[in-house]
């Protein structure tokens, strides 16, 4: 797996700190309790992947949190430029 799947995978959790459908299982966070391991692993994920999820768009569009969680927690990534 590339990083467009790792960052495809976190896209829930940066959305909206839950890992709904269980995409981060082929990274380490099975069943049960993942969400609060993944939103415990999440700011280092999200200053190695917030960057591209960004730039792909997937935080944009109809249903889709005005400001998404991980922004709401963290602020934007390192050389983003909110382009709103």
């Amino acid at each position: 797996m590339g990083d467009a799947a790792e960052v495809a995978a976190w896209g829930e959790v940066f959305s909206c700190g839950y890992d709904f459908f269980g995409e981060l299982e082929p990274f380490g966070f099975p069943g049960g309790d993942a969400d609060r391991a993944a939103r415990a692993a999440a700011p280092e994920a999200w200053l190695r992947l917030g960057r591209s999820w960004l730039e792909a768009g997937a935080h944009k569009g109809p249903g889709k949190a005005d400001v998404p969680w991980a922004i709401e927690q963290f602020g934007y990534p390192e050389g983003y430029i909110d382009a709103r």
